[in-house]
């Protein structure tokens, strides 16, 4: 299989000389398992891209390439084996289309064109019409009397215009014979569906024989994911999910991210399978990678479950535990009020090592974000058993003081990162050994908005994070674990909240935490329901407020302020 540094090489390649995407992608598909041809098709393009070529050697290239379409079509036909036949096929079709991208979809062939309008600015559009008349299709040719004027052409850069012309109509009369034929009977028997047609069906053969394949290994490397992502999104998240999908978007543009392999939705692994890792790590981190977890819509916040400071011996078991969560009462109700469809899950498997600090970072814009960090592991962060130490990033700046790593602030790094990726992104990293590693990334689900607050108090008000915009009146409830009665309508009190508490905040018009940041669980899930919430008021300031049983509050989630006033 080509390298991640290789196929990025000829994706770059290839996406600056053929202008259509579907042709692009064709070829992105091929090379996933073949270097050689990469190599090959990179040759012509250097040649084509950097050198002036006459149009007796455009043709000469477009003579080679025919040449090996029909090689591999003659090699499928003769096949007995269908496997084989089916990738000779498909290799004959790679060397067609890429023969058609050159003469109708490239660089090359737009350039030859804006030659002839440079070079005959006056008369360009009735010289090019001339010639188009002049050398019609064999189609064309029955349906129009032709003159019987037989023009010399001297000029190079016309005769080129005129190989292109010539080599279109050699390409639909390949396509529409015998050829055609062979092919949809060849896709229809691998796919057992006879009502695609044309590249549908061939892009299909060209998946499925990939995904297959890749099935067959079972554990599949990020590097190989990062390929996957680089030709198509929606179907390598439904191979891989959506937490591997967005490490390998990090991974395909040189971001650093830990060791990471993934079991496939659909895939099972026996201890057998896991012996690779008896001697690599000391301990590992289980990851949930659902479906249509880490997507644009919805975080999915702590909805699966994951596993962390794992033993090798343990690694079958967490596994099994992590596929059966998406089967918890707390996902069942996440779906139900989304109106989602049941999740398919795949599973990461990543050394585990104690960070020196972890955090998480959510975007706003280009320029502005929020970054929590706490020393140590990431959990207690983002499960809001702690309140974090937490910086708003405003115009590429957050003053008076930043973490660092390697003499840099990580949020300017992050910023940074963001625009790479072209888009506001939700982070979870860690710093181990001095340099930042990214853990996690997903495109930002709502925005956070970070006025200023504080966290001074007095008798009846009390100040926090403004996790959760919107306000909300009434009784406050304390709610000590999530098995407890439900109480509705009521604002929720807690010291902290985890995914289980989902059925809590549900039935509440809003709540307040003593410990958490603006990224815990507790903030992410409010701004999904829209309900106003205040974090990280404090171990004092929550005592405080539960002198008396179910305090009646306002609570202003822009703000992060609570008021306790006399229910009138």
């Amino acid at each position: 299989m080509i390298s991640l540094k290789k196929f990025n090489e000829f994706k770059k390649i290839i996406e600056s000389f053929i202008t259509n995407k579907a042709f692009n992608n064709r070829l992105l598909f091929e090379v996933v398992e073949d270097e050689k041809f990469a190599e090959e098709i990179s040759t012509y393009i250097n040649k084509l891209s950097n050198t002036e070529v006459s149009s007796e050697e455009l043709n000469s290239i477009f003579e080679a390439l025919r040449l090996r379409t029909n090689e591999y079509y003659q090699l499928a036909k003769k096949s007995s084996d269908f496997n084989q036949k089916l990738d000779n096929a498909l290799r004959s079709l790679a060397y067609f289309y890429f023969l058609e991208s050159i003469d109708e979809h490239s660089i090359y062939s737009e350039k030859v064109i804006e030659k002839i309008k440079d070079k005959f600015p006056n008369n360009y559009l009735q010289l090019i019409s001339d010639l188009d008349k002049l050398f019609l299709s064999e189609d064309t040719k029955g349906k129009i009397k032709q003159s019987e004027e037989n023009r010399e052409i001297i000029d190079d850069l016309l005769k080129q215009y005129i190989v292109l012309k010539k080599w279109q109509d050699k390409q639909h009369l390949y396509y529409t014979g015998e050829y055609k034929i062979f092919l949809k009977e060849i896709h229809s028997k691998f796919l057992k569906d006879n009502t695609l047609s044309g590249f549908d069906l061939e892009h299909m053969s060209l998946r499925k024989r990939l995904f297959d394949r890749l099935r067959r290994e079972k554990i599949i490397d990020l590097d190989t994911v990062s390929i996957l992502a680089g030709i198509f999104k929606k179907f390598t998240i439904e191979f891989v999910g959506g937490k591997m999908y967005g490490l390998a978007v990090l991974n395909s543009i040189g971001i650093k991210v830990p060791y990471t392999v993934v079991i496939p939705i659909g895939v099972n692994v026996s201890k057998e399978d896991l012996k690779i890792f008896a001697n690599i790590f000391p301990k590992y981190s289980i990851r949930s990678s659902a479906d249509i977890e880490d997507g644009e819509k919805n975080s999915f916040a702590g909805m699966f479950d994951s596993y962390l400071n794992i033993n090798y011996q343990e690694l079958a078991d967490n596994i099994i535990k992590v596929k059966e969560s998406v089967n918890n009462d707390r996902l069942k109700k996440y779906l139900e009020i989304n109106k989602l469809f049941n999740p398919n899950m795949a599973v990461i498997i990543q050394p585990y090592q104690e960070p020196e600090y972890a955090g998480v970072w959510i975007g706003n814009s280009d320029k502005d974000g929020v970054l929590e960090w706490v020393k140590g592991s990431g959990e207690k962060l983002v499960s809001g058993q702690t309140t974090p130490n937490i910086e708003i990033w405003r115009n590429n700046n957050c003053h008076p003081k930043t973490l660092n790593v390697s003499g840099k602030p990580v949020g300017k790094i992050l910023l940074k990162y963001q625009k790479k990726l072209g888009t506001k992104a939700d982070f979870e990293w860690m710093i181990l050994d001095g340099e930042l590693i990214m853990l996690q990334y997903r495109p930002v689900t709502s925005k956070i908005i970070t006025k200023s607050f504080s966290k001074n108090q007095s008798s009846n008000e009390f100040y926090g994070i403004p996790a959760s915009p919107g306000s909300a009146k009434g009784l406050a409830k304390y709610i000590d674990k999530p098995t407890d009665e439900i109480q509705e309508n009521n604002i929720l009190l807690a010291w902290s909240t985890d995914p289980d508490w989902l059925p809590h905040l549900l039935k509440s018009q809003g709540a307040v935490t003593a410990y958490g940041g603006f990224l815990c669980h507790t903030a992410i899930v409010c701004r999904e329901l829209n309900i106003p919430c205040i974090t990280g008021i404090s171990k004092q300031s929550m005592n405080k407020l539960l002198e008396k049983d179910n305090p009646y509050l306002i609570i202003d989630g822009n703000k992060g302020i609570i008021k306790k006033i006399n229910r009138k």
